[in-house]
């Protein structure tokens, strides 16, 4: 539909008075006449004028109103007159463009708050005063106090003094921070960043309780390794220095060294064995019925039950089963239970059950022996760890038996549990899945 132009008409409408006050003067009509025909004509133009513009600004008012009542997102209607036609779209291009912006950062303020929500560390933000602007659950977990419709002030929440004391003392200007704290026995990596003008502060409280474990972990490993390798060493040393001195019992001395040898030997190959499993390397996946597995695990394991005067009971619920599996890495995981379980358990047995379901498959190791405490079960997988002093390596073993059982477990994507009290022997529940997926252990 053709738009009218408000200024050409308004051209047209001036040329037509003019042409009307050049007729009047041809004529010659009188002075009187003359004015008064003009300022009518004069006074219609005007009149139709603003009953146009009028019309039109009516029109715009009520869609502005709609807009901002939000009862309308369309914008502008068409207007009949081209110049307010022209003003309307122009505007319709700004509404446009603000409701493209506001929709962008409506995405981002959701992705930003789904953000802050999901992360488990604490994180907030304060004012310049001191007040907790926003802060995510887990701020609210740690720190717990404050209502709905209150903005409380940090002091109000956090009690811990020397982050009280941190958060009161930072600094205003664009800064960035890294702090350790200990807060309720936990230690937190405290984040901390200020705006330029120092308005605005956000902090995140990071744990690193893992990671400090892992830390002390790393330590306690390179000690006891040093002291796993010092006493056969040490040993072998005093041994075949007795030896120069006192040929006489060579026999006694040379059967010590060979035997402290001999653990060396084996610490070495358990600790390569290690390093392999950690690196995901070394399992040949096959498919291995449960029944003919278990058979050749009892060949295994009866010689050395029978050797420690102990008995050995296999139970398989599943005969037909077929499991994914690196056999002879598995076969290992039995074999260094059945070490660790002869080492302490002075009479008894051991007993291995085993069963599946459409998915999974479930082996219990059990034994009659000295059992764990509860409190030792979270360790008992780590390398060298000795928990009660009735369970240390002068029984025998490297120290790495129970560290290797976790890792072909875990390449095999399986899982493995401990439930033990002391003095009443401990149960190993092992389960892995009957499909080993492509990703896991194939070679």
């Amino acid at each position: 539909m053709e738009k009218r132009s408000l200024t050409r008409g308004l051209i047209f409408l001036n040329i037509l008075n003019l042409a009307l006050l050049n007729v009047l003067l041809l004529i010659g009509a009188g002075t009187g006449t003359v004015l008064l025909i003009i300022t009518i004509s004069t006074a219609v133009i005007l009149i139709f004028t603003l009953y146009v513009f009028n019309r039109q600004m009516n029109q715009i008012s009520e869609a502005a109103k709609r807009i901002s009542d939000g009862k309308a997102s369309s914008g502008f209607p068409d207007l009949a007159v081209e110049e307010f036609n022209e003003l309307g779209k122009s505007i319709n291009k700004v509404l446009s463009l603000k409701d493209s912006t506001i929709g962008h950062l409506s995405v981002h303020r959701e992705e930003l708050r789904l953000l802050i929500s999901s992360n488990e560390d604490p994180l907030w933000a304060l004012d310049s005063e001191g007040k907790v602007l926003w802060a995510n659950a887990s701020f609210r977990e740690l720190f717990p106090g404050g209502g709905e419709n209150h903005t409380p002030y940090y002091w109000e929440l956090i009690r811990d003094p020397f982050l009280m004391e941190y958060l009161r003392a930072f600094p205003s200007s664009e800064r960035k921070e890294l702090r350790e704290f200990v807060i309720d026995e936990h230690y937190y990596l405290l984040s901390a960043a200020a705006d330029a003008d120092g308005k605005r502060r956000v902090f995140m409280l990071q744990s690193i309780d893992a990671l400090r474990a892992a830390a002390q972990m790393k330590r306690d490993f390179v000690v006891n390794l040093a002291h796993e390798l010092r006493t056969p060493l040490t040993a072998i040393k005093g041994f075949t220095e007795a030896l120069e001195e006192d040929f006489s019992n060579k026999d006694r001395y040379l059967k010590i060294i060979q035997n402290h040898t001999q653990r060396l030997i084996r610490l070495i190959a358990d600790l390569e064995d290690l390093i392999q499993l950690e690196r995901g390397l070394g399992l040949d996946i096959q498919q291995v019925q449960l029944a003919e597995f278990m058979a050749n695990l009892s060949l295994i394991l009866k010689p050395m039950a029978e050797a420690a005067e102990l008995s050995l009971q296999i139970e398989i619920e599943s005969k037909e089963a077929v499991c994914s599996m690196d056999p002879f890495k598995l076969e290992q995981v039995f074999i260094n239970l059945a070490q660790n379980s002869i080492r302490h358990t002075p009479q008894g047995g051991i007993r291995i059950k085993a069963w599946t379901n459409s998915e999974k498959l479930y082996i219990d190791f059990s034994d009659s022996g000295e059992g764990i405490d509860p409190k030792d079960h979270p360790r008992i997988f780590e390398r060298f760890w000795v928990g009660e002093k009735s369970r240390n390596r002068s029984k025998g073993g490297t120290g790495l038996g129970l560290a290797i059982v976790k890792h072909i477990v875990a390449l095999h994507a399986g899982n493995i549990t401990v439930e033990s009290e002391p003095g009443e022997g401990c149960c190993f529940h092992i389960v892995l899945p009957l499909i080993l997926k492509a990703e896991h252990g194939w070679r």
